[in-house]
């Protein structure tokens, strides 16, 4: 064989074993981040599991009749929200899961078919040893006309050498790596069956309780008639969220100019009004604002563009707006959303008109599912019927 045999062969086998080296670091990568995405969502999942079962725990704690009820009515909204959110993180990780194993199933193809291609580099080097005539590696070294040439043959020897453990070694490699990935292979595709019945688990839950929150909307004769039984000490009650509504609007900021435009109705599918902006109950009550019955967990949008200015997760059961937030639209107009299963936009956030910043619900002095609307003008109620569009 001549010299320039041996310079090829021996470029070969160093280029080989470099490329050889370098594919399980970046295989290892990839899998980490596989591993924290998956980490990532199941997470999510557990935290809205968790969120469920605080609201069983409120049930539990009440101490009377009257804080069950309101613990249950408070449940049933906000579940409808976690359920949905459970939903859209299965769904994440159904799509996340499809796309692994598609990718797995390209590595385990992608890992046969190096195996073949190494495997039959190996037999053609078996094969060109046995046609060299027999002859010996001693042969081959000894065979030199010089001893610069023996010690030139003997490097390539061991190249030659190295080059086919390498081939053996990553051949032993590639067929652990694709057992390895058929059972990854399996596990994603047992998470895969398992999302895609939870999801579908959780459709039937959710379907479930928004056709039992059909049957919760708000009831106006029953607050009536709790608001007549317990005049006095709801007028108070009802003063006190007045002062506290009023003071917020005290120390807001309405320099900035009108956005404009018209508004829209916060939740267009449900225009049907249960109560009306002014006096009720015989005129011992003035509602500031307007009533629009909806089933829980109905997405609120903006009827106009503006910034959330004011947001409110904590309240007394029973009493007054519940959860409630304000949205400053400019030019001292505002609008307040209350009695809200869910708050959506941050404060301090701008929100687009027709974008989702909230969801129905009945917290707070409701009889049941309701948004309660106000429009105000440098912190005075007015009629929103005045004011919304048709």
């Amino acid at each position: 064989m001549g010299k320039k045999f041996w310079y090829k062969l021996s470029a070969a086998v160093v280029c080989c074993v470099m490329l050889l080296a370098m594919l399980p670091l970046a295989a290892m990568e990839v899998q980490a981040d596989d591993e924290d995405t998956l980490k990532d969502l199941n997470s999510r999942y557990e935290e809205l599991e968790a969120q469920q079962t605080e609201l069983q725990n409120k049930i539990d704690q009440a101490k009377t009749e009257k804080e069950k009820q309101l613990a249950i009515k408070e449940k049933t909204a906000s579940e409808i929200s976690i359920l949905k959110e459970q939903i859209n993180v299965l769904n994440q990780k159904i799509t996340y899961l499809e796309t692994e194993i598609a990718n797995r199933e390209e590595e385990i193809a992608n890992l046969n078919s190096d195996i073949d291609e190494n495997y039959e580099l190996f037999k053609q080097r078996v094969r060109s040893m046995y046609m060299t005539d027999n002859t010996t590696t001693l042969g081959l070294v000894f065979g030199s006309d010089s001893f610069s040439e023996f010690l030139t043959r003997s490097e390539y020897l061991k190249r030659v050498a190295e080059h086919d453990q390498a081939l053996i070694d990553q051949l032993n490699t590639d067929k652990a790596s694709v057992e390895e990935a058929k059972k990854a292979l399996d596990a994603d595709r047992e998470d895969l069956e398992a999302s895609q019945t939870s999801v579908e688990a959780k459709k039937a839950e959710l379907d479930q309780k928004l056709s039992a929150t059909e049957q919760q909307i708000q009831n106006i004769s029953q607050m009536e008639q709790e608001f007549l039984a317990n005049k006095e000490a709801l007028q108070q009650e009802m003063k006190e969220v007045q002062d506290e509504i009023d003071a917020i609007y005290a120390a807001m900021d309405n320099s900035g100019d009108y956005v404009g435009g018209s508004f829209s109705y916060p939740i267009p599918s449900y225009r049907s009004i249960s109560s009306y902006y002014g006096w009720r109950f015989g005129g011992t009550d003035f509602h500031t604002g307007v009533d629009f019955p909806a089933p829980a967990g109905t997405p609120i949008l903006a009827p106009n563009a503006g910034v959330v200015s004011y947001t409110k997760n904590t309240y007394v059961p029973g009493v007054g707006y519940g959860r409630y937030m304000i949205v400053d639209h400019g030019g001292g107009y505002t609008t307040l959303y209350g009695h809200l299963s869910a708050i959506v936009a941050q404060l301090g956030e701008r929100v687009s008109k027709g974008e989702t910043i909230a969801k129905v619900g009945t917290t707070g002095w409701s009889t049941g599912n309701h948004l309660h609307f106000e429009i105000r003008v440098d912190g005075q109620h007015q009629n929103p019927l005045n004011y919304l569009a048709s």
